[in-house]
């Protein structure tokens, strides 16, 4: 009975890791990002986004950003910007759809936590919410994109508008290295 009970535990241990092995493949294969031709925005991009006033033109400060598309249709953004102070704001989160051919859409929001200091010089965020869309198009591990920001108050008002254009490079899986 002892040999019997030690085969079907090697046998079990066996089946378990046979089991995890197909369950990290086909996980571990979509998770990073890979080089891709066929202009598919999923994986995560290195962002360059150019922010203008929109009703005069006037650039604001430039900044960059990582975004990561995820399958399924959600988004998330880190941002590098100089506008806000540290801490001010959360990452942002949302959704992206494909729209057409190389063509993408997203939305997604941003919690701006408290309001810029008075002695801060720039622009003076409110606490409240930035709601940022963008109209993306890919080819092959470049991406263009244009999109307008609105920032609301904690009521729900509208305080401003910014609109944007810019370039982001795909982030490049490293493959293994040792």
């Amino acid at each position: 009975m002892n040999a019997k009970l030690r085969r079907t535990s090697t046998e079990d241990v066996v089946l378990v890791l046979v089991l995890a092995g197909a369950l990290v493949q086909s996980f571990g294969g979509n998770a990073a990002a890979q080089s891709n031709s066929e202009g598919t925005l999923q994986g995560t991009w290195r962002v360059q986004i150019n922010p203008v006033i929109c009703q005069t033109g006037a650039p604001l400060p430039s900044f960059s950003a990582l975004v990561s598309y995820a399958r399924g249709g959600t988004l998330t953004e880190v941002i590098n910007s100089q506008a806000f102070l540290p801490g001010q704001v959360t990452p942002g989160l949302g959704v992206w759809s494909h729209t057409q051919a190389n063509a993408y859409k997203a939305v997604w929001e941003v919690f701006i936590l408290f309001d810029t200091p008075p002695t801060v010089p720039g622009f003076p965020f409110k606490r409240g919410v930035q709601r940022l869309m963008r109209d993306i198009e890919v080819h092959g591990d470049q991406m263009t994109f244009n999109g307008s920001s609105q920032f609301f108050d904690t009521n729900g008002n509208v305080l401003a508008v910014t609109c944007a254009s810019g370039t982001g490079t795909r982030f490049e899986d490293l493959g293994d290295e040792d």
